[in-house]
């Protein structure tokens, strides 16, 4: 049985005056039709809510018991409305991101804490995936937002491009390069190089790809991997590699992260997307969030 929101607004004013001509005027309503109302709540939950004399009105203990179950279902009521309201406007709810591994270093991970900090009523749930498979997990709607490596994209998914930094060559500190201080792409052609895996980092390879390509060299790919493997490759001494700069802030010890010249122009970007039709109503001020918080980190 489903009790009228109003007849319970009215029993608990009832309740809480304990004279029904004050109950009306506070209601806006006549205390006949007040007394009406009472009477029908009464007839509906089969008990007697109030004892009335002509100089009192006080509460049954059936009536007492209503009113604590009432003033509760209200506050509970007005929490649901809230929330929901809140949820149509992006308010609260959840929001579901996707994060590629290589933004986690990034100083995205301190936008995402500026964006909780100011929708605490969004509950964030993180998924870690490889940049080529955010699309997918779009389109299933396992996330409800990427922030990842730029990818070949369907018309169905838009993207931005909110952060850049600079790439940089990774090298054992007992390395003949680690004394320089910086790298043209003319040296790092004479030593061994780690490069990246077409099929799991589509993106960095055609990255360092194209960047030796303008400038007419070949490099000593002698194995092809993905972070952080290929930070461990390099550490192991198999060869250098040239990674985005961010990653310099989570491996250090054996490892120096040596700056490109500055005559060679090689930069990485990090982008947000989301489904066209992304019916989740937090997404479009998170990417605002994130647009605002556009960043281009070191080296740049």
């Amino acid at each position: 049985m489903f009790l009228d929101a109003r007849l319970l607004t009215i029993f608990c004013v009832a309740a809480e005056e304990l004279h029904f001509g004050k109950a009306a005027a506070a209601l806006f309503m006549s205390q006949p039709a007040l007394s009406q109302q009472i009477k029908r709540l009464e007839e509906q939950v089969g008990a007697q809510l109030f004892i009335r004399t002509t100089r009192t009105v006080r509460l049954t203990p059936a009536g007492s018991l209503m009113y604590r179950h009432a003033k509760q279902i209200g506050s509970e009521t007005e929490y649901m409305l809230r929330r929901v309201r809140q949820a149509s406007r992006g308010e609260a709810g959840s929001l579901s991101i996707g994060l590629t591994p290589t933004a986690a270093c990034t100083p995205l991970a301190d936008a995402l804490h500026r964006y909780r900090c100011s929708h605490p009523e969004i509950e964030l749930d993180l998924h870690e995936f490889n940049s080529i498979e955010m699309p997918g997990a779009l389109r299933l709607r396992t996330i409800d937002v990427a922030l990842m490596r730029p990818t070949a994209v369907d018309a169905d998914i838009q993207t931005e491009q909110i952060y850049q930094e600079a790439m940089q060559v990774a090298v054992r500190r007992d390395h003949p390069l680690e004394r320089f201080r910086s790298v043209t792409l003319e040296q790092i052609t004479k030593y061994p190089m780690i490069g990246y895996r077409k099929d799991q980092s589509p993106y960095f390879r055609q990255l360092i790809h194209s960047l030796f390509l303008q400038a007419r060299l070949t490099p000593k790919i002698v194995q092809e991997s993905v972070v952080p493997t290929l930070l461990t490759l390099v550490e192991a001494g198999v060869g250098i590699a040239i990674v985005p700069c961010s990653l310099g802030r989570a491996r250090d010890g054996a490892l120096r992260f040596l700056p490109l010249s500055k005559r060679v122009a090689c930069k990485a970007s990090i982008i947000v997307a989301g489904l066209y039709d992304q019916p989740n109503p937090a997404v479009p001020d998170f990417v605002r969030v994130m647009h605002s918080y556009r960043l281009e980190g070191p080296g740049m």
